[in-house]
């Protein structure tokens, strides 16, 4: 074989070799960065949302078993758009504090991106929190009891524009039978969504959830929607704080 026929074929043999080199390394650097931002992803807990009549600065807080804590903050762009993220092992209960009154409560865990919406002058009609199961279900649950809310405040409101009348005794039997109507409702809509959803982490807002001075359901009454709610946490999230915290509580509490 000629020398310069064998120089070149070696010059071909070395670029192909040095193309799929450099091809190979490419490929493999795409995939340990594409490893490495998903993984980053899967740790991370991002939250979105445009809030018409959202301004200054926008909190996120996380509600640990003993405290609500600020992780992190930032200034509403003029349009009400806020962007936040946390970084997290597990699922935990989570708000976005809007003004000093007004915070939008949501589910979420490693991997999960959240989207709030709506207008703030018509909190909390008009927040939508969105994202994952659990915030929807959330959502719905926190819906139907603020429509309960509004009727128990109509009612509060009739009977501070009547007192002094003739006929105020029998309007505060009325009321007093509406309202029982309204909490009878409530506590069956409870139930019924511990029922429907055991075992999944929202259970864990609706059975402490409280309606007006006090909770709704209780240890001492409500022991099977309890004990649904603790067996379905400690099936789907056995190591979770916030299901270990509430298995321990349940356990003295009876």
């Amino acid at each position: 074989m000629p020398f310069r026929y064998c120089a070149i074929s070696l010059f071909r043999y070395f670029a192909i070799s040095l193309f799929h080199y450099f091809a190979i390394s490419l490929f493999v650097t795409s995939i340990l960065l594409l490893s490495a931002c998903s993984h980053k992803n899967e740790n991370r807990i991002i939250i979105t949302g445009q809030v018409e009549g959202a301004s200054g600065i926008i909190y996120l807080q996380e509600q640990t078993t003993f405290e609500l804590l600020k992780i992190d903050s930032m200034i509403a762009d003029s349009e009400g758009r806020f962007s936040l993220d946390v970084k997290t092992d597990q699922a935990s209960i989570y708000s976005v504090r809007l003004t000093p009154d007004d915070q939008v409560v949501f589910i979420a865990q490693p991997g999960d991106s959240v989207q709030i919406e709506g207008n703030l002058n018509q909190f909390p009609s008009q927040i939508r929190a969105s994202g994952n199961s659990e915030t929807d279900l959330l959502q719905d649950f926190y819906d139907f009891s603020t429509g309960n809310l509004r009727e128990v405040d109509s009612l509060q409101r009739i009977i501070e524009l009547n007192q002094g009348e003739e006929n105020f005794y029998e309007l505060t039997v009325y009321t007093d039978s509406l309202f029982n109507q309204i909490w009878v409702r409530q506590r069956l809509y409870e139930k019924e969504f511990i029922r429907n959803h055991a075992g999944d982490f929202s259970t864990l807002l609706v059975v402490n959830y409280h309606f007006g001075v006090g909770p709704v359901l209780s240890p001492k009454n409500d022991k099977e929607d309890y004990k649904r709610v603790d067996s379905g946490l400690m099936a789907n999230y056995p190591g979770n704080r916030h299901a270990l915290f509430f298995h321990q509580w349940l356990k003295e509490a009876r």
